[in-house]
C-alpha cells in the first residue's frame, strides 16, 4: 500500500512545491493534510518543520500512519461527511477531492479552516467550469464512500474564485512522475484520462506565498 508509483510521485511533487515556495515558509505553520493514507506527504511536511495533523477517513490507514510516523498526530476525518473544525495555517489536499461525491461544500468548508491551500486533482479535460465525471470507485486508495468527481480544473478554479482564495496553477512537466502528469493540455473532450492531474497553490488574507525568484 502507497508503495511503487507513490514513492517517485512523492518526490516529484515536493520538488515542484519546493522550486515554486521557500521551504522555509512551512516552519511551524500548523498543517492538516486531509486524506493522508499512510502519511508519507505530511511527514516530509514535517521535515520542513511544519505542525502536522494526518487525516483519513479509514482507521487502518491511521494505524499505520501512527506506526510509521509517531510524531504526527492523526485524526479521522470522512470529507464527504464530516467538518474541520479547527483552523490550520496550511491544508495539505493532494489527491483526496476527486475521490469525494461532491465538492462545493468540502472546498468552502476548507476555505473557513485555513490561509494557504495546497490542492493536488485529477481532473477531466473539460474548459467548462461547471463540467464534472461522476464516478464509481473502490479500492485502499480510492474513494471512502464508493462515489467519486473528476471536475473539470475550470469548475475547481470558480469554487476557488467563490470562496476568496488567489492560486497558482502549478503546470510544470517537474511534477510529472509515471503516469500523474501535470502539463497536459486541456481538449475539451469532455472525458477523462486517469492520471491527468493539477495543482494548485491557493492563498487567501496573505501575502502571495510564490517564489518571487521564478
Amino acid at each position: 500500500m502507497f508503495c511503487g508509483h507513490y514513492v517517485g510521485w512523492t518526490k516529484s511533487r515536493f520538488t515542484g512545491l519546493i522550486k515554486y515556495m521557500n521551504k522555509e515558509y512551512f516552519f511551524g505553520k500548523t498543517l492538516l493534510e486531509l486524506g493522508a493514507g499512510h502519511g508519507h506527504n505530511g511527514n516530509e511536511m514535517s521535515k520542513l518543520g511544519a505542525i502536522v495533523t494526518s487525516s483519513d477517513a479509514l482507521l487502518d490507514h491511521l494505524d499505520n500512519l501512527n506506526n510509521l510516523y509517531p510524531h504526527i498526530k492523526t485524526k479521522i476525518i470522512d470529507a464527504d461527511n464530516d467538518k474541520i473544525e479547527e483552523k490550520y495555517d496550511i491544508i495539505l489536499h493532494w489527491g483526496l477531492l476527486y475521490h469525494l461525491g461532491e465538492i462545493e461544500s468540502h472546498l468552502k468548508n476548507v476555505s473557513e479552516n485555513c490561509n494557504l491551500l495546497l490542492l493536488e486533482t485529477e481532473v477531466s479535460d473539460s474548459d467548462d467550469n461547471l463540467f464534472y465525471v461522476s464516478t464509481d470507485e473502490s479500492g485502499y486508495d480510492q474513494a471512502f464512500n464508493k462515489k467519486g468527481i473528476r471536475p473539470s480544473p475550470n469548475y475547481v478554479e470558480k469554487i476557488l474564485k467563490n470562496n476568496g482564495f488567489n492560486f497558482f496553477m502549478v503546470k510544470d512537466c517537474i511534477l510529472n512522475s509515471d503516469f500523474h502528469i501535470y502539463d497536459w493540455e486541456i481538449t475539451d473532450s469532455k472525458t477523462w484520462k486517469h492520471g491527468h492531474r493539477r495543482f494548485w497553490i491557493c492563498w487567501k488574507g496573505i501575502e502571495s506565498p510564490i517564489n518571487t525568484h521564478l
